[in-house]
């Protein structure tokens, strides 16, 4: 009977307790930080697709100016050399005074002899055996070397600004992924907010929620800094100041076109700048050992020297013919012979070691490629399957069959499963771009 009585007063002291709430605390939406934007150069556009980047970078990209120059100094080089087997013309003009002191019956001296003398020479090399010609070669065959090398430059440019391309893209994706995320997270604080003001929730349904949401917006900040770094990166492939504000159309990388998986070799053996640069570095090699075995040949050259002089009067015009050999040169033609053969058999080595690079590159590109094509399907079927699962453990919390950290969890993996996606997509656009660039090099669009 007491128990019963201590039971019916405990009861009004029950109804009288406050409802306990929930102690939570609420992040604040983090704001992007950009850094103070400049004026854009007038030939660069704001808004830029693959091609305009592209074209941007071949323009204001540093580096490709620096390579540039180097075929502009090897073409110099190659006039250097070439110039031995032109005419050359010399102009020459003195003026002489010459005194005579200690003349005859007085004192003093006169001048004699006084007056300018003026010469032209033009000379020209009949033949060294081929020696000249085949160091004219030579650079030529460098020169060339340092175009494909130029244009293998290009080419890496090129594939440096698809990369930040798509990665600056990829990050803004996932910015709207988060977004998205975050709105998501807000319905549930509501819904587990309601059902718990209702009596039909838990208090730790309000934290989790709420949980759930503050670290949506940690995510959205951390997606927010990779966009900006991402930005960064992408002006420094461009060659652009870090803070120019350029913006992106949203594009893909056109698949390359190829019958067949042999094709793909065959046109990177065809069309690949870094194996024309090796192949003309051989070239080069040959050539600097074909001069080498004339080192100590004869050279024969004739010249035309004609002399005006003024005191005494003279004019003056011959022909001369001249042969210059070296019968002992103390073993130099011996010693650049070898050189020449071991600078040789090094550009031949360094050859077959590009082409191997060359065909590792485009069958590891053909594999990342054909992996990344598989990983989007999955990720695709990914992303519908959670979507799913969210609406179906929606629906059974709602009308009270669920619990709340089952729609936590379908949350968290329905934004996993959006982040592969997008992360999938963009793998494809990069491994489509490596294959391009594995096969055919330079591509602008």
């Amino acid at each position: 009977m007491k128990k019963w009585l201590l039971l019916l007063g405990l009861l009004p002291m029950t109804s009288w307790a406050e409802p306990y709430k929930p102690q939570t605390q609420q992040a604040e939406v983090p704001q992007p930080v950009e850094l103070p934007a400049i004026a854009v150069p007038e030939s660069v556009p704001t808004t830029m697709g693959l091609k305009e980047a592209v074209e941007t970078a071949m323009r204001y990209q540093s580096s490709l100016k620096a390579s540039e120059s180097q075929v502009r100094a090897a073409d110099g080089r190659v006039r250097q050399q070439a110039a031995g087997l032109n005419p050359r013309l010399l102009l020459q003009s003195t003026y002489n005074e010459q005194p005579i002191t200690n003349v005859a019956g007085g004192f003093g001296a006169v001048f004699a002899n006084s007056g300018w003398t003026h010469n032209a020479t033009l000379s020209q090399l009949i033949t060294d055996f081929g020696h000249t010609r085949d160091l004219t070669a030579a650079q030529e065959h460098a020169r060339d070397a340092n175009q494909a090398a130029y244009e293998q430059a290009q080419s890496d440019v090129a594939l440096q600004v698809k990369q930040s391309y798509f990665n600056l893209l990829s990050s803004q994706r996932l910015v709207k992924v988060q977004e998205d995320n975050i709105v998501n997270r807000r319905e549930h604080v509501a819904e587990a907010r309601a059902r718990f003001n209702g009596g039909l929730g838990l208090p730790s349904d309000v934290t989790r929620a709420e949980t759930a949401l503050s670290a949506a917006l940690f995510q959205l900040s951390q997606a927010q800094t990779n966009t900006g770094n991402n930005q960064l990166q992408f002006n420094l492939a461009l060659g652009l100041d870090p803070r120019a504000k350029i913006s992106l159309r949203e594009e893909e990388e056109p698949a390359l076109a190829y019958s067949s998986t042999e094709q793909l070799f065959d046109m990177a053996l065809a069309q690949r700048p870094e194996l024309v640069q090796y192949h003309k570095q051989v070239d080069s090699a040959q050539s600097t050992l074909d001069a080498a075995y004339t080192t100590s040949t004869p050279s024969i050259g004739i010249n035309a020297a004609y002399q005006n002089r003024a005191q005494p009067a003279i004019e003056t015009l011959g022909i001369n013919l001249s042969i210059s050999f070296q019968a002992l040169d103390g073993g130099l033609q011996d010693g650049r012979i070898t050189e020449a053969k071991a600078n040789l058999d090094r550009a031949k080595a360094d050859l077959e070691g590009a082409r191997q690079r060359v065909l590792s590159q485009v069958g590891q590109a053909y594999l990342n490629l054909k992996n990344a094509e598989q990983q989007v399907a999955s990720a695709s079927a990914e992303e519908a399957n959670a979507r799913e699962t969210l609406r179906l453990t929606n629906g059974r919390y709602k009308v009270g069959l669920g619990i709340f950290l089952d729609v936590i969890d379908a949350q968290s993996a329905l934004l996993t499963a959006q982040t592969n996606r997008v992360n999938a997509l963009t793998q494809v656009y990069l491994s489509r771009a490596a294959l391009t660039r594995a096969v055919s090099g330079v591509r602008m669009d």
